[in-house]
Formats: structure tokens, C-alpha cells, sequence
């Protein structure tokens, strides 16, 4: 390895060493009470080397965000790759594993919900800002790719658009999962995942064969 190579190694360690430490503030502390000071600290760097890689919290918390997208990518990969299901079978499992992803990872699928807040703040331009559209254009191909092979094995009908399909279905997880724990704390006896089922359910019935 090159003195170079050594060096970009070296910056991306760091890098990763920071986010680990902002995913402890934040999620210990909220993204409104911590500073960067707090991030800081827990790195144990200067605020001033914090800023050389950083420029603010909300560019740590598109960092984070970026690690949410590729936890969920390689769940959504594993049933993508999964050659003993048919898409249809593979359709509503999409609903399952997230829904598994947001109890398991919470602090994760919680930054998902606050995307817009933290682009809106961050560079137009900048690589976290760049490499976090990537990740969600990943995301919407895997599913895309889900629907397209129940297209190929004829369990889902031909004439849907399979990436329009895609970034409906995508932009839906994280409305309908917010807006049912919201419902579950008004209503008695209810459950969101139902809600959720009942959504993919019709879907389910809109497009197979």
C-alpha cells in the first residue's frame, strides 16, 4: 500500500471512527440536545479536527443515515437473492423484513423519518449527500429487481411498471409506519403491523396473476 493509499485508508478510518461516535450521542442523547462538542469528545478529537471531516450534525446525521440504507440494502439483498421464492412470494416479505429492520434497528429506521430535515441542511453537492442518494437508488433497484422477477416466473403480471412500482412502494414504508404508531397510541386494540399487512395486501392483489 502506497503512502497515498495509506493515508485515504487511514481518513476513512477515522471517518468511521467519528460516525460510531456520533450514533452513540445522538441516540443516547437526541439530535437536538447533542452537540459537536459532545461528538467531539467521544472521538476524541479537537472540535476543530471534528470539522475537517464534518461540517455539521446534520452532515453526521445523513453519515448515519447512509448506514441505515446499508443495513436495510443488505436485508433486502438476502430476499432479492433468495432463489426458493417466487417475486410474488417475495412481495409482501419486503413489508416483513422491514418491519423486523424498525424493531431491530430503531435508532436506524428513526433516521430514515428525519431525511428530508438533514438534506435540506447539508451541501447540494457534498459526497455524504451523493453517496446517500446512491444508497436509496440501490434500494429502489433491489425492489425493482424483486418485482421484475415475478414478471420473468409470471407470478406478477407484465404490464406493471416495475420501477415506477418501486419508488411508490419505497416512499410508502416510511409514511405508513410512522402514521400507524401514531394511530396506535389513539386507538384501542390497535396494531400497526396489521395496517401495514392490510396495505401490502392489496398491493399484492392489484398486481399478481
Amino acid at each position: 500500500m502506497g503512502v497515498i493509499e495509506r493515508k485515504e485508508r487511514e481518513k476513512e478510518l477515522r471517518s468511521e471512527s467519528i460516525i460510531d461516535a456520533a450514533e452513540r450521542i445522538f441516540f443516547n442523547k437526541g439530535f437536538e440536545h447533542a452537540t459537536m462538542n459532545d461528538v467531539a469528545e467521544e472521538a476524541e478529537l479537537s472540535k476543530g479536527a471534528l470539522y475537517l471531516y464534518f461540517h455539521s450534525k446534520n452532515e453526521l446525521c445523513m453519515a448515519i443515515l447512509q448506514r441505515s440504507l446499508l443495513i436495510l440494502k443488505g436485508i433486502f439483498e438476502l430476499l432479492r437473492d433468495n432463489n426458493n421464492l417466487t417475486g410474488i412470494e417475495k412481495f409482501p416479505k419486503l413489508a416483513e423484513l422491514f418491519i423486523t429492520f424498525a424493531k431491530e434497528h430503531p435508532n436506524h429506521y428513526n433516521s430514515l423519518l428525519s431525511y428530508r430535515e438533514h438534506r435540506e441542511n447539508c451541501p447540494a453537492t457534498g459526497k455524504i449527500i451523493m453517496s446517500t442518494i446512491e444508497e436509496n437508488k440501490n434500494i429502489n433497484n433491489i425492489i425493482s429487481d424483486i418485482i421484475k422477477m415475478g414478471q420473468v416466473d409470471k407470478t406478477i403480471k407484465k404490464d406493471i411498471d416495475a420501477d415506477k412500482l418501486s419508488l411508490a412502494l419505497w416512499g410508502n414504508f416510511t409514511g405508513i409506519m410512522p402514521s400507524s404508531i401514531l394511530s396506535e397510541k389513539v386507538i384501542p386494540d390497535f396494531n400497526p403491523e396489521n395496517i401495514i399487512e392490510y396495505h401490502f395486501e392489496l398491493l399484492l392483489n392489484a398486481i399478481k396473476t
